[in-house]
């Protein structure tokens, strides 16, 4: 049975220390598959006749174009701009199945809940407990999910299939890689256990926490908490993907317009490197300099096996050309771009 890890995310405010990678898992997710258990995030419905212009409304993409099998990611955002979560978005046939950041499905069960229209045919379903979620990375995940007789290759980016596997319906989705591919289940608990058994049975390593903080490092993700929160705009977060830029109006799109068409971020997310370490005494967030300016702030670090002590951090767009050397506590770091390489 996979363990469940449930990773902080919450801005700390102890003394640093980087997560390391256990070797055997880390070395999967790049050559192989692992599996993670992510039912930290929260998992939604959304059905009835309105659903999807609720959510094409208040978030960043194009939801009303989505057919079934098809996905996007998507952001909440404040009326100016701010990121309240990332979304992973699949249709299926009778709705929507929404994936939130880790904790945040309460939180944003209310927020849809209290932006629904007095007209408006919307049912929210929260499937935090009906559907675990486990997510395969590695460019194994889709051959292994194959052997077990689940539909997981052809899928677009953030697709969606229903499944029958013994005797559980489940689904099968793209998600948003680490090391190599990314491939997601929704599945009843009994199903999710017995699944994450069969993949190990199949060569599977298991994730833990800290592997998969190095892993999302590495790849530029950002955390909720750390990287996607009120303080930051989507388009400094690198979310390009997850924001249409033709679509109608939407919650925050004035704003995000016009640094769009403006080609003006006053900060960008970027990789860091730690060639002399972290400084003692170091807590996230932590900011960092340019020959007495401030340039920005840190907020990920991690110890890579291929990259060594890494970081994420937003840097203001002066300082944020790759090669670029900044300060943190007086010691030098390297600003790096994203993904590392």
């Amino acid at each position: 049975m996979l363990r469940p890890y449930d990773v902080d995310y919450t801005l700390m405010t102890d003394t640093l220390t980087a997560p390391q990678a256990d070797l055997a898992a880390y070395a999967a997710a790049h050559e192989g598959a692992a599996i993670y258990d992510a039912r930290a995030g929260g998992r939604i419905w959304m059905r009835d006749r309105d659903a999807a212009a609720l959510l094409h409304r208040l978030s960043t993409n194009q939801i009303e174009k989505l057919t079934p099998g098809q996905g996007a990611r998507a952001v909440l955002t404040t009326p100016i701009g701010r990121i309240i979560d990332l979304l992973t978005v699949h249709r299926v046939e009778d709705g929507m199945l929404l994936v939130t950041s880790p904790g945040q499905g309460p939180a944003i069960m209310r927020y849809l809940r209290k932006n629904i229209f007095f007209n408006d045919k919307v049912r929210l379903e929260d499937a935090g407990e009906s559907l675990l979620q486990l997510a395969i990375y590695g460019p194994r995940a889709v051959e292994l999910l194959e052997s077990l007789g689940l539909p997981a290759a052809g899928l677009p980016p953030y697709g969606i299939a229903a499944a029958q596997w013994r005797e559980w319906a489940l689904y099968v989705a793209r998600c948003q890689p680490l090391g190599a591919g990314g491939m997601a289940i929704y599945a009843p608990p009994e199903a999710a256990d017995a699944l994450a058994d069969a993949l190990t049975s199949a060569g599977a390593a298991t994730l833990d926490a800290d592997t998969f903080d190095v892993l999302r490092v590495e790849a530029g993700q950002g955390a909720f908490g750390r990287e996607l929160s009120q303080e930051y705009i989507p388009l400094e977060t690198g979310l390009w993907d997850a924001i249409s830029f033709s679509k109608g109006c939407y919650v925050g799109q004035e704003i995000i317009a016009r640094m769009e068409s403006r080609g003006r971020l006053a900060k960008q997310l970027r990789g860091l490197r730690f060639p002399a370490g972290l400084p003692d005494g170091l807590a996230l967030p932590a900011k960092l300099d340019a020959g007495g300016k401030e340039a920005g702030d840190l907020t990920s670090v991690a110890e890579s096996p291929r990259h060594g002590l890494i970081g994420l951090a937003y840097v203001r767009s002066a300082f944020a050309d790759p090669g670029g050397m900044l300060a943190l506590a007086g010691v030098g770091v390297e600003v790096v771009g994203l993904p590392f390489v």
